[in-house]
């Protein structure tokens, strides 16, 4: 039996769900106590499936059960109650909030000093990243957001809604070597600039209000990023991808004037808002300061199709910190914008393409710089994520040389070669007033790359979720990625590695996190220790790993933050001490479970009685068997989506030793013995499954008798009309 797993991405013939079919709601009189996890969420009948296939064109088909008997509807219950404790609810280790002020928003780390830094509605907090509960004034500054009377009423007055009045954090960023905190506001409908000190959070300059930096609504995706280095005059200074005037309706890639001791250097300088070839109608998601350029990220309208839908790609797009804009021709505009679209998709004679852009994460590893972003699909009722990662280097090589296309009456066309002027759109230049016009009107007309960016093969392709958010941890020889859905509280561990030429990937867990169910608005990572999520409750943090969690050696040493005791037979987090100490195992290599683990792993004995319905731990993409031959899904044999084996309604036969095995490498063993005599129980555990063989009994005697009632009275009535049962 295969454990529902993720696998390797392929399409199939979609598959059957039987789930409540031919299902007949019958009435009974029995009334079942609750689950004990009642509390949890109670998954869909129609769960998603993790195996990636079957997730984008169908889901695997549960065992077929009967319903229209009792009995079975019994077992249907059980099974329903099995799967509700099954579901991995995580609980924060801790959770910081403040009744004086409204939604958590923004969050900002120092992983160097433990400072995490958290954006709401009314205040600015700075948390102590290892407990964010603990207030001591040493690791814990508030910065309160004040919108006076006055600024309030006259807001309320022109505002849609009276939310966009309270004064906000939307946009966090260290400047001045981490000394200093760049804050942009929303107070009063109006954006407002602070800087403050990053221990104290008090203001080192006056706050001021400057327009596009930050969007007033903040349903509005927009990015920012600060630059202090590689702008001219090394001014400092806030590159922006942003939504301006009153609905919004200006989409902008945009530079405020650089100043420098209280004197403007230059301009400001932006995009064309009114020609939508630059920018239609984009959704930014990340910016940052790379070398001598900006990168944004962002998903746009790349053209309508035949049936009239808009088509929309996801882009990046790179300009130069040198860039001054033109003397005549693009003046205030950037010189040097260039984009081309990213390419996230599984390769097919028909590709199937996630297109739509949700997060992104920059990695320097090894020389190299990478972006890991998150994907969807359109917004439809099949929506799919999945992620990829793209190169710095393949992002510029493609900006640098690849064909430009060039958009006339007739569509679109990529310009050749030798077309393409001397000064190629997209080069940096130490002065660009000095960039002739003509060679800045082709720069113009020609924005886009031909060609498209490949992300490589998707990692972890998933249907029915939105990864959100994401972020990544730099382990010695992988990257663990975590990848969010914020309207479910979903999170995903990966795994992701390098072997050879080739990139592989492997989910560790998924959890759901507990943040009072409300959805998740940022995420943040302490890098080997915690990640954070901040919500409409407050922040809240959590363990990278759940080790204290994990049964056997195969589980623990798969997780790259865990190490296994072989003495006590128990896994802990991995730290420098244990990792290479005599007795405790870790895995060598990414996505591998150690070799050791086979000689240390002990065999789970279960005591069980007949009737009882109980589960065996095991791992997601496992195969189950038992005494050494596969073993068959049936009706009281299942295989949940987190790899237990679930067996209902224990009967002689299931007595005997099961294993789950991934890859030929045992990763669950266990021994169940069943307990047969139930004439004389000497414990507990015995007169309670003696007690449900009576209460079988008892309910098939009751049932009999009721039949046998309801025929005596038919009988006694009929003989009384001169008739009998038999007579009729």
């Amino acid at each position: 039996m295969v454990a529902k797993s993720e696998k390797n991405f392929k399409f199939t013939e979609k598959t059957r769900n039987s789930y409540g079919r031919n299902m007949k709601k019958e009435k009974t009189t029995r009334e079942f106590e609750p689950s004990p996890c009642a509390q949890w969420p109670v998954p869909h009948p129609r769960r998603h499936v993790a195996n990636v296939a079957d997730s984008l064109n169908g889901e695997l088909e549960p065992p077929k059960f009967k319903f229209g008997a009792k009995e079975n509807m019994k077992t249907w219950i059980l099974l329903l109650v099995l799967a509700r404790c099954s579901w991995a609810l995580i609980s924060a280790d801790n959770t910081f909030s403040d009744r004086t002020i409204g939604e958590f928003r923004e969050l900002l780390i120092n992983t160097k000093d433990g400072a995490l830094f958290a954006g709401s509605e009314g205040a600015i907090f700075r948390l102590w990243a290892y407990n964010i509960n603990d207030t001591g004034e040493n690791v814990f500054s508030k910065k309160q957001l004040i919108l006076s009377e006055t600024e309030e009423s006259e807001c309320r007055s022109t505002a849609s809604d009276e939310k966009l009045c309270r004064p906000s954090t939307r946009f966090l960023a260290f400047t001045n070597n981490k000394d200093s905190i760049y804050v942009c506001s929303s107070v009063g409908m109006r954006p407002e600039i602070r800087v403050l000190d990053s221990i104290s959070l008090q203001d080192q300059q006056e706050p001021r209000t400057e327009i596009g930096i930050c969007v007033v609504d903040p349903t509005f995706n927009s990015t920012a990023v600060v630059v202090d280095n590689g702008n001219p005059e090394d001014a400092s200074s806030v590159y922006s991808g942003i939504r301006t005037g009153m609905g919004g309706e200006n989409h902008l890639i945009y530079r405020p004037p650089l100043t420098k001791n209280g004197k403007q250097l230059h301009a400001s300088i932006r995009t064309i808002y009114s020609d939508n070839k630059w920018l239609n109608e984009p959704q930014f998601v990340g910016s940052f300061d790379v070398g001598q350029h900006v990168l944004f990220f962002f998903r746009e309208i790349a053209h309508d199709n035949s049936f009239g839908e808009r088509i929309v790609h996801s882009r990046v797009a790179r300009v130069c910190k040198k860039d001054i804009g033109g003397r005549n021709v693009l003046r205030q505009v950037w010189t040097s914008f260039v984009k081309a679209r990213l390419n996230c998709s599984v390769s097919a004679n028909f590709p199937f393409y996630f297109d739509h852009i949700q997060s992104v994460k920059r990695v320097d590893k090894h020389g190299e710089t990478f972006f890991y972003a998150t994907f969807s699909t359109s917004e439809t009722a099949f929506t799919s994520s999945a992620i990829c990662m793209f190169q710095l280097s393949s992002i510029n090589h493609l900006l640098d040389t690849g064909l430009l296309m060039e958009e006339t009456a007739n569509g679109q066309f990529a310009v050749t070669a030798d077309e393409i002027p001397v000064h190629r759109p997209g080069t940096c230049s130490s002065n660009s007033h000095s960039i002739s016009d003509t060679d800045l009107h082709f720069a113009k007309t020609h924005l886009l790359v031909s060609d498209s960016i490949s992300g490589g093969t998707p990692i972890l392709p998933l249907r029915d979720h939105v990864y959100t958010q994401i972020l990544v941890d730099q382990l010695n020889n992988q990257n663990v990625i975590f990848a969010f859905d914020s309207s479910q509280q979903k999170m995903w561990k990966i795994s992701h590695w390098k072997e050879g030429n080739e990139w592989k990937w492997n989910l560790i867990e998924t959890q759901t996190l507990k943040t009072s169910g409300f959805r998740i608005n940022d995420v943040a990572l302490l890098p080997g220790e915690f990640f954070f999520a901040t919500s409409k409750a407050g922040v809240h943090q959590f363990s990278v790993a759940r080790c204290q969690e994990l049964p056997s050696c195969a589980l623990c040493s798969m997780d790259p933050y865990c190490s296994w005791n072989a003495v006590n037979s128990k896994c802990a987090l991995k730290t420098k001490t244990n990792e290479k100490s005599v007795g405790w195992i870790s895995s060598s290599w990414a996505g591998r479970i150690s070799p050791e683990c086979s000689a240390v792993e002990k065999l789970q004995v279960k005591d069980v009685y007949l009737g009882d319905g109980f589960k065996i731990q095991g791992a997601r993409g496992g195969t189950w068997q038992k005494d050494g031959r596969d073993l068959e899904e049936s009706q009281r044999h299942v295989a949940t989506n987190q790899g237990e084996l679930v067996i209902l309604n224990v009967d002689v036969e299931d007595a005997g030793t099961y294993e789950c095995t991934r890859n030929g490498v045992i990763l669950m063993r266990a021994r169940v013995v069943v307990h047969e005599n139930c004439a004389r129980p000497t414990s507990v555990a015995e007169y309670r499954s003696c007690k449900r063989e009576w209460c079988k009994k008892a309910d098939a005697y009751k049932a009999a008798l009721n039949i046998w009632s309801d025929s005596n009275k038919k009988n006694v009535q009929c003989k009384a009309n001169g008739s009998s049962i038999n007579g009729l």
